[in-house]
């Protein structure tokens, strides 16, 4: 899509979306809403993006409730654990990890002030669960610390060093920067 740094699900559709068109509905084959239409790519002749209605709806109920959209976050940079991924990071990452895990979400960098520092959650963490619910991508996290609230305390179960703990954490907000809307 082009928006690498931007944390944002969408549904992919062949369903034409036209300059002018986005913000229309994305149906299913039942006629039901499923997506808000939202973007073209440019260089892939009829390939189309919608935000999942489920996200449309908890932003909307937050614009009623607060005027304001409130983005969820950690503050954590992780991937997806995987036997292969595993084997790659012990070749090339200059980050000292003694992984025996190869599954879960592993946490590669931990953002200064961020709730995730201000908790204790530390790189080379993998991520087990969270509120109990067990968790195998970085999607699963995404979507679990984006159904928190601002307060709300999420149980993060990790694995470090081999020892199993949880954390307790409160995502914070992501503040606006002028110029990004």
């Amino acid at each position: 899509m082009g928006i690498s740094d931007k944390r944002v699900r969408f549904i992919q559709t062949d369903a034409a979306i036209n300059p002018g068109n986005s913000g229309g509905p994305l149906l299913n084959d039942r006629g039901e809403v499923i997506g808000v239409n939202t973007a073209i790519r440019a260089n892939a002749q009829g390939l189309g993006f919608a935000i999942p209605i489920e996200t449309a709806q908890r932003i909307a109920e937050q614009l009623f409730a607060t005027g304001e959209a409130q983005h969820l976050f950690l503050g954590i940079e992780m991937l997806d654990l995987t036997p292969q991924m595993r084997e790659d990071l012990a070749r090339t990452t200059r980050i000292e990890l003694s992984l025996t895990e190869d599954h879960g979400v592993l946490i590669m960098g931990v953002q200064a002030n961020s709730a995730a520092a201000r908790s204790g959650l530390q790189v080379g963490d993998i991520i087990e669960r969270i509120d109990g619910q067990p968790v195998a991508t970085a999607l699963d996290v995404q979507t679990a610390v984006e159904r928190a609230q601002v307060g709300q305390r999420l149980a993060i179960e990790v694995l470090r060093n081999g020892e199993s703990r949880v954390i307790s954490v409160r995502p914070q907000a992501m503040s606006r920067q002028p110029g990004l809307g």
